[in-house]
This record gives structure tokens, sequence and C-alpha cells, in this order.
């Protein structure tokens, strides 16, 4: 599935929308890197002078029943002594929904291109225009048609079929399929406190270098609510899969669920199921002072990719200061509250996205352990945004074909944390400060332990309303199976029309 075929089925879904509000935007950005270590080599530090032109588009069309927000750009990287490494990188996030009739049969269209890591314990790079060969382009499309409505008015119904394609320029790691079949019925009953639901899942993953692998999953919840703030619910089923066997096995599915709502600022939910590999668990909570929030998220569940591949969000920086900013002031539409969060991180040179650990692919399933822990601070000029993450992986299955880091280690720890402060200087420029730091660690005698360091400091600058101008210094520390330090200054221009 190429870039453009899908490009071409998002404008198809927001086309019959009659868009109330559309917007295209071509963006052209140009940034120079200066850097003492191009290649982040332990022994053979390498200077260079590193160009980078992005031409880019971004799209945000919304419709009475379509919408469409589509950002892409086309990097060409030019290096002044290193000219055999000159590279050219794309990048992509697209979401696209269309209400195809009306308020029952929906279809979901994402796309995403990134670069992916293909080992944890190899380079983490600082930046794009350095040479990695432990990163790799890595592309991920879907489209998901779902309906939904209800019947003998107390009972609802959701069905959602998702078909999903992810591959990367990489011989190292294996191409592969998803086919997913989401349902659920849900429903009253003659006590008002007591809901129920029958929920069932099927996903078939096909890999292009290695075996294939199914899952399917049915069950029963049965929830009581003892008053309006508090929810318990149990859960029942069944689950038949062949991700640590050659054959399929079945299992019981079963746990317990929890919802409390305390206040309209604080939100606790909380499901725990015994599985085929364990002990499984989803928790999350989240508190908002009036100009803060706290986020605490944890789960323990199988994954297929990491969480850099597919994700088509703004970014949790980006979603902390929309529900800060959104709680603050309830009478704004989404898209003022939207614009607002948009300038917020452009004039306090904060990142959308604030990601401090980065994923590496693998060539079959494996059970994630995840948790993260963040706070955003939002005050007139500065804004302080605090993330600590830990994601611990284990293989499920042996992998045929090609090898991966789990060939060696049996279990990987990722650890990372990130501080970003960010302070207007005038209404036009900005100053931020970025510390953070990751480690990957495996669990198998003798495996290695990768751990990296950095410091920025980053200028920002409006010079016209639609011209931006930026400047970072950076120095970066990685100690490990591929030790490195580099030092660089960049420098950038973006022009929207």
């Amino acid at each position: 599935m190429s870039v453009s075929w899908f490009g071409c089925a998002l404008m198809c879904l927001a086309i019959p929308a009659h868009a109330e509000k559309w917007q295209i935007t071509p963006v052209i950005a140009v940034n120079e890197t200066l850097t003492n270590n191009v290649f982040l080599s332990s022994t053979d530090p390498t200077s260079d002078l590193v160009t980078a032109v992005t031409p880019g588009i971004s799209i945000d069309g919304k419709g009475a029943r379509a919408s469409l927000r589509l950002n892409y750009g086309l990097t060409q990287y030019l290096y002044a002594h290193e000219s055999a490494s000159n590279n050219r990188q794309n990048a992509l996030t697209a979401t696209g929904t269309l209400e195809a009739l009306e308020d029952w049969l929906f279809i979901d269209a994402t796309g995403t291109i990134s670069q992916q890591y293909l080992s944890a314990f190899g380079k983490v790079a600082p930046s794009t225009a350095n040479v990695d060969n432990n990163r790799t382009e890595t592309s991920n499309y879907s489209i998901s048609p779902y309906v939904k409505g209800r019947f003998l008015t107390s009972t609802e119904y959701f069905l959602r079929y998702t078909a999903s394609t992810t591959s990367s320029k990489s011989n190292l790691a294996s191409d592969f399929t998803t086919n997913q079949w989401v349902g659920r019925i849900n429903g009253l009953t003659r006590f008002s406190a007591v809901t129920w639901s029958l929920d069932a899942s099927k996903v078939n993953t096909d890999y292009d270098v290695g075996r294939d692998r199914n899952d399917t999953r049915y069950g029963a919840t049965l929830a009581y609510r003892f008053n309006p703030q508090l929810q318990v619910s149990l859960i029942g089923g069944r689950e038949t899969t062949n991700l640590v066997s050659l054959q399929d096995e079945t299992h019981g599915d079963s746990g317990f669920g929890l919802l409390w709502t305390p206040s309209p600022r604080t939100k606790l939910e909380a499901t725990a199921t015994r599985r085929f590999f364990g002990n499984g668990y989803q928790v999350g909570f989240s508190h908002r002072m009036p100009r803060s929030l706290v986020t605490y998220t944890a789960s323990r569940n199988v994954s297929y990719q990491p969480q850099g591949v597919g994700n088509t969000g703004q970014g949790s920086n980006y979603d902390a200061y929309y529900s800060i900013i959104a709680a603050s002031n309830p009478g704004l539409s989404p898209d003022a509250i939207r614009a607002q969060v948009t300038q917020v991180l452009q004039d306090r040179g904060v990142p959308a996205d604030g990601s401090v650990v980065n994923g590496f692919l693998a060539n079959r399933p494996t059970l994630q352990e995840y948790q993260q822990l963040s706070l955003a601070l939002l005050g007139v000029r500065n804004t302080v945004t605090l993330t600590a993450t830990e994601n611990e992986q284990q293989p499920l299955g042996v992998v045929s074909g090609l090898t991966d880091d789990f060939s060696l280690n049996n279990r990987i720890r990722q650890r990372g944390f990130g501080v970003v402060w960010g302070h207007q200087l005038t209404g036009f420029s900005s100053l931020s400060l970025s510390l953070n730091q990751q480690q990957s660690v495996g669990f198998t005698a003798g495996s290695p332990d990768t751990k990296t360091q950095g410091a920025y400091l980053l200028l920002t600058s409006r010079v016209s309303p639609k011209t931006n101008a930026n400047m970072t210094v950076r120095r970066v520390i990685s100690d490990g199976v591929t030790s490195y330090s580099e030092s660089a200054l960049t420098g950038g221009l973006s022009h929207s029309f």
C-alpha cells in the first residue's frame, strides 16, 4: 500500500463531506546542523554540516459527516563532507473518518511513516540528521469500518473490522498484516444499578517471515454501580491462541474491573484478568488541578509492534494541555481549544509528543508490561512537563526466519525520563530546556546495557505570522554497546503558505 494510494483513500473519505472547514497548508522548512559526530562513533568522530530541506503539506478538514487530519513531509538530507550519506526520509501522520450511513456505518483510516529503531541496545540518535544504521523507515496503514446502534430500547451493539499493514525498509524486520474483529453487546437490566455486556475479539497476524499468529477471546461482564462515583464489575470468558505454542490452546479468561470517579477532576479505571500468559491488567488514573494535570497509566498485555508505529495521536503533551485548557475554558469550542493548545506548545517551545522511551521492532508478538507517570504544569509564561516511563517486554513463542533482540534476551527493560521547561520570553519568542535519559537492559547473562543522556536548549521566534525560526544547542552522551558523545548546533526556518 503506497503513500499516494493511502492519501487518495483519505481524500475520498473526505470529499463527500462538503467540509464546513477545509484548510490545506503547504509548508517548507530548512535546517542546518553542525555536528562534531555525524556517525555517532565512539572511536572516530566525524564533523559535518548537514542541510535538511523539508517540503510538506498539512490538511485539516471537517464536515458534518467526515473529517481529515494529515501532515506529510519529505526531508532531503545533504552532507557537506560525507555526501555518500545523502538520503531522503518520509514522515506522515494521517487520520480520516467518514460517516458512510448516518448514525450507523462509519469508516476510519489511518497512516503513519516514521523512523523506528531495530534494536533496543543500538545507537539512540539525537536527530534524524545523524547517520544511524539502527533506524529504519517504517510505515503503517489501516482501514477500519464499524457499525453501532441500538435495539430492544436498552441494548446497544458495536462491531468493528480493522485491516492494517506494517512494513519497513530494513531486511532485518519482517513486514506483517493484521486482521481484527471486535464486537460488543451491552445493556441494562431490571435493576438500574446492574449492567451487562458480551464481548468477542479475533486477531490474525500474518508475518512475511516467520510463523503467523492468532488470538480469539470471548466473554461476559456484569457490572454493579454502588453510587454515581463507584462501579465494580466481574469478567469471565475463554481465550484460544497459538501465541505461545505451535497449536491453538484454550484458556480461561476471568477477572474484575473498577471505575471510581470521586470528583469531576479525578478518575481511576482499572481491570485485571487472568489470561494464558498469567496476570494481565490495564490501569488509568488522572487528577486535574486548576493549571496542572497528573496522569498514570499501566498495562500488562500482548503487543504486536512498538508504540511509535501506527500512533496517529497529537502527542501526550498535546493531550495534557488540551485537558487543562478545556477544563479552564468550558465555553470554548473544540477548534478554539486546539488552536490554543497549538499556540501554547509553539510559544513555549514544548514538543507535542512527550515520549521518553523509544520502542524497537521485533519479529514476533511480545508480552509488554508498561507504565508511565506524567505531570504537566501550565503557567502564564512558563510550562513544565515531566515524564517517566518503564517498558518491559518478553517474547511470546519462538521466531522462525529473522532474528531480533529476543533471540539472545528473554526479557528487555527500557526506562526513561524527561523534563521540559518552556518559557515565553516575549510575544514572539520562547526558550526551552529539555533533559532526558533512556536506558535499555537485558536480563540474560552477559546481555548488553545501553544508556543515553541528552540536554537540549531551544530558542524559537516567530519572524512573521507564517514564518518561524529556531536554534538548538545539544549535548548527548551514550554508554553501552555503542558508546558515543556528540555536540551539535542547529538552526532552521519554516514557512507556511
